[in-house]
């Protein structure tokens, strides 16, 4: 399995900027599927990436627990 830190790592450029974050999930799912040859089918992979990406919270979303938090705080 490939590391996440390896993952983390794809989301820059070269000079250390950050790439947007189509290219980047692009580009994990197919190092995992295409080069690497896990074992994990498609959607796993699509699973595990996208779970990496909302962790690294690179790109300033809000993220899935705090939305879910912002929902049980309304009710």
């Amino acid at each position: 399995m490939v590391s996440k830190e390896t993952l983390r790592q794809m989301c820059y450029n070269p000079d250390g900027s950050l790439k947007p974050k189509a290219e980047c999930r692009a580009e994990m799912i197919n190092l995992i599927i295409l080069d690497i040859k896990e074992t994990m089918d498609i959607d796993e992979t699509e699973n595990y990436v996208d779970k990496s990406l909302r962790e690294f919270h690179l790109w300033g979303e809000p993220r899935i627990e705090d939305l879910l938090k912002d929902d049980e705080e309304q009710k």
